[in-house]
């Protein structure tokens, strides 16, 4: 996790953040996000490039999902089972 605090201007956008990073990370990120590998938000909660951050907000980058997490969860019981580890996880 990499935390830089910024000073913005007032009305400033998620676009203006990610540029007080500096040219060469900003482009690389930008780039990331526009091909959808890379998603924004704001304290959890997806954002664009063009919302306005208010006084204080903590602009996240967040990855795409690899693999739904109810099924990595099935596959790890799956593993568990078959590698005969907790017997509660044998089916009855």
């Amino acid at each position: 996790m990499l935390l830089r605090p910024f000073e913005l201007p007032a009305g400033a956008t998620v676009g203006d953040a990610l540029d007080a990073l500096g040219e060469p990370l900003a482009a690389t990120l930008r780039s990331r996000i526009e091909a959808d590998a890379l998603g924004v938000a704001v304290y959890g909660k997806p954002r664009t490039l063009e919302s306005v951050l208010n006084d204080g907000d903590r602009v996240e980058l967040v990855a795409c999902l690899v693999v739904d997490p109810r099924t990595a969860r099935r596959q790890r019981v799956q593993q568990r089972r078959a590698d005969g580890g907790d017997p509660r996880w044998k089916r009855r």
